[in-house]
C-alpha cells in the first residue's frame, strides 16, 4: 500500500546534559549534535526505512536545513518530489534538550512549516486519492490538518492522526479518523484522564471512543502501549532496553504501525511489531538516525524472542 506522510519538517538541534537546568540556573552539558526531524519527516522516514512505500508531503525553507531534510529523505527512498520550497520564512527548527535519564525537553520553532496552507494541500489533491494510507500530526497549520482529514475521508483513505505537539481538535473530525495515535500527556488533553498504567489508559481510551474514534493507540514509553475499539483490546508491554535517546520513539511507533497495516497485519500484529520497532530507536542517538531498517528490526525480535503476535519469518527474510 502507498503511504501518503503529510506534516512537518524540523531541524533537531541537540544539547545532551546531566539533567535539565533548573530555572535561571547554567550547567555544563556533554555535547551538541545536529540531525534531521520533524514528527512528519521522522514518521515518513520510519516507515520507508521497513520497506513501505512512502511519498513525503510538506514545506522547508530555501536553506541549508532544508537541502538536508530532503537529502535525507531521498536516503530512505522516500517520494520528495512534491515537498515545498518556501524562502519567505525558515526550515523549522527543535532545540533539544536531552538528559543522562534519556528524557528530552523539546521546543521547536515550525518556520515554514506553518505556512502550508489549505489551498496549497487542495492543489495536491490528486495525492490523496492515490494513496491508501494517509498520516497527520500537528506541526503545520490546523486549518490544513483539518482539510487533509476532510479529503481522506472523501476519498475513503485510511487516516491516522498523531495530535502532536498536543492540541485539540474539533470533535467532529474524530470520527472521520481510522486510527488516532497519542501519548499520556496527548491523551490527558483528550480527555482530562491522567494516564499512568495500563488501567487509566484504558478509561481514557473508552471515552475517546465515546468521542467518535474508530481506533484508538496510546503510547506510554516504558509502560507499554494499549490498543482499543469497540471490539478489540491490546495491552502490550514495553521491551527492557538501555535507553539513551526517546525522542523520536512515537514516531517511528506510528510509521511502523503504518507498515503493518500496508502489509496486511491485524491491529494486535501492528501494536506489537511496531511497539519493537520503537524499543530499538531509543537505544540510538538523534531522531532520523536513530529509526531502523526492517532486518533490524526482525532480527531483534527474533534474537529477544519477542510476541508479535504470530507474524512469521520467510525462508526469504520477508515478514509474512
Amino acid at each position: 500500500m502507498k503511504i501518503l506522510v503529510i506534516g512537518s519538517f524540523m531541524m533537531d538541534l541537540v544539547a545532551r546534559t546531566p539533567r535539565a537546568p533548573l530555572e535561571g540556573e547554567t550547567i555544563i552539558g556533554h555535547s551538541f549534535s545536529q540531525f534531521t526531524g520533524g514528527k512528519g519527516a521522522n514518521q515518513a522516514v520510519a516507515a520507508a526505512r521497513l520497506g513501505a512505500d512512502v511519498t513525503m508531503l510538506g514545506k522547508v525553507g530555501e536553506d541549508s536545513f532544508g537541502d538536508a531534510q530532503i537529502w535525507s529523505l531521498k536516503a530512505a527512498g522516500i517520494n520528495t518530489n512534491y515537498i515545498m520550497r518556501d524562502s519567505s520564512a525558515s526550515s523549522g527548527v527543535g532545540f533539544i534538550t536531552l538528559e543522562d535519564n534519556g528524557k528530552n525537553r523539546i521546543i521547536i520553532i515550525p518556520g515554514v512549516n506553518m505556512l502550508f496552507t489549505p489551498t496549497e494541500l487542495d492543489n495536491k489533491e490528486g495525492l490523496i486519492s492515490d494513496a491508501d494510507i494517509i498520516i497527520l500530526q500537528f506541526e503545520i497549520p490546523m486549518e490544513t490538518v483539518c482539510r487533509a482529514i476532510d479529503l481522506g475521508h472523501k476519498f475513503n483513505k485510511t487516516v491516522i492522526l498523531n495530535p502532536a505537539p498536543s492540541a485539540r481538535i474539533d470533535k467532529n473530525y474524530l470520527a472521520k479518523l481510522d486510527y488516532l495515535i497519542l501519548n499520556e500527556i496527548e491523551t490527558r488533553d483528550f480527555t482530562g484522564v491522567s494516564v499512568v498504567d495500563d488501567k487509566s489508559a484504558d478509561v481514557a481510551g473508552h471515552k475517546l471512543l465515546d468521542m467518535g474514534c474508530k481506533n484508538v493507540v496510546i503510547t506510554m514509553g516504558d509502560k507499554g502501549v494499549l490498543f482499543l475499539n469497540n471490539k478489540e483490546e491490546y495491552y502490550v508491554e514495553s521491551i527492557k532496553v538501555n535507553a539513551v535517546d526517546t525522542t523520536a520513539a512515537g514516531d517511528e511507533f506510528i510509521g511502523a504501525f503504518a507498515y503493518g497495516l500496508g502489509n496486511g497485519f491485524n491491529h494486535e500484529q501492528c501494536t506489537r511489531f511496531a511497539n519493537a520497532a520503537a524499543a530499538i530507536s531509543v537505544t540510538r542517538m538523534g531522531a532520523q538516525p536513530s529509526l531502523p531498517i526492517i532486518d533490524e528490526v526482525k532480527k531483534f525480535i527474533t534474537d529477544n524472542d519477542i510476541d508479535v503476535g504470530g507474524i512469521k519469518f520467510e525462508e526469504d527474510r520477508s515478514l509474512k
